[in-house]
């Protein structure tokens, strides 16, 4: 978790938060970064993770209620589209004709001056620095 060591500050995309609540790899930066590092995300990330939590629940046979709390629990700072607004339109530019639901999250980088936290190849070639879980969990 070297890398971890380096960092002020994240922003998180909704599948490793995902990941972290079903008890993947992704919590173990999530624990790690408790102590660390702030992690932020925006409402409408947040919002995505809790409309997968009833679909995850009945896939994987867990408790949905198990599954929100765990969320809640999370080291995040949840950020409204108020704060980073400003940054939405070169986020649109940025991402082109990707994922829309990605520029939400790449505005609050951008609004952050922080890296992004997220497995999604739709950041990969964006001039913005993106960690996959996988860089992140490494000593």
């Amino acid at each position: 978790m070297k890398i971890l060591k380096g960092l002020e500050k994240l922003a998180v995309d909704a599948n490793p938060i995902l990941s972290a609540i079903l008890g993947g790899s992704a919590r173990k930066v999530f624990l790690k970064s408790e102590t660390s590092i702030p992690l932020y995300t925006t409402v409408f990330n947040f919002r995505e993770v809790e409309r997968y939590i009833p679909i995850l629940s009945a896939k994987r046979g867990i408790s949905a209620e198990g599954l929100y709390l765990a969320l809640s629990i999370l080291p995040l700072i949840i950020c409204d589209e108020n704060f980073y607004r400003e940054k939405i339109r070169k986020a649109r530019t940025l991402t082109g004709k990707r994922d829309p639901d990605d520029i939400h999250l790449l505005a609050l980088a951008l609004k952050l001056e922080c890296p992004l936290w997220s497995n999604d190849k739709d950041f990969e070639g964006i001039e913005i620095t993106v960690y996959k879980t996988l860089e992140l969990i490494r000593d």
